[in-house]
């Protein structure tokens, strides 16, 4: 079928479109977290697809982020996870090289007074750094995906961070779990 021209059509003539006319949409939250979910493909960390993406009090995108090196620096998805594998010279074990998705995003607002006063679209709750920048920045509301836990030094374990959500409730920034649809289905973990 040409979607542009509608060609599709049936024994009478009629385009097949007009017989089956769509009848609804997504929701703007359905929007803004499957586009955060298909910005988070785009990150280079092995364990943590995490895309953010800002918009504004009309429902206007401000800015998309995702988590990954700053820009020079190593891809974890190409020479290991500095936390869990090690610096790829010498092996020893160091921070992690990611910037998350919510600093980044900041970063590409490009005027973060653009900021104040928006909704944060994440994939991933953030992490605590992340929060306190959010609360800088004027956030005023995150939706999320999925809960954070931060991976442990040596790759041991998971950890949770609740300083992030004290700090969000102590600032009055709203926190909203996503209940909607998720549409993107894409998985490179395959």
């Amino acid at each position: 079928m040409d979607r542009r021209n509608n060609c599709d059509c049936d024994k009478s003539g009629a385009p097949a479109i007009l017989k089956k006319p769509r009848a609804g949409r997504l929701s703007w939250d359905e929007t803004f977290m499957n586009l955060a979910i298909l910005v988070s493909k785009r990150t280079a960390c092995r364990f943590v697809e995490a895309g953010a993406v800002y918009v504004d009090s009309n429902k206007r995108i401000i800015s998309l982020g995702y988590n990954g090196p700053t820009e020079g620096d190593y891809h974890c998805i190409d020479v290991g996870c500095a936390k869990v594998d090690g610096d790829p010279k010498t092996g020893a074990l160091k921070r992690c090289r990611g910037a998350h998705a919510e600093i980044n995003g900041i970063i590409n607002a490009q005027n973060t007074c653009r900021l104040r006063g928006s909704t944060l679209y994440t994939v991933t709750f953030p992490c605590y750094d992340c929060m306190k920048a959010l609360n800088n920045a004027g956030v005023k509301e995150i939706v999320y995906y999925e809960e954070y836990e931060r991976i442990k030094a040596g790759g041991t374990g998971l950890e949770k961070e609740n300083e992030a959500r004290e700090l969000a409730e102590k600032r009055n920034i709203a926190i909203k779990k996503y209940s909607g649809q998720v549409v993107i289905d894409v998985d490179f973990k395959k």
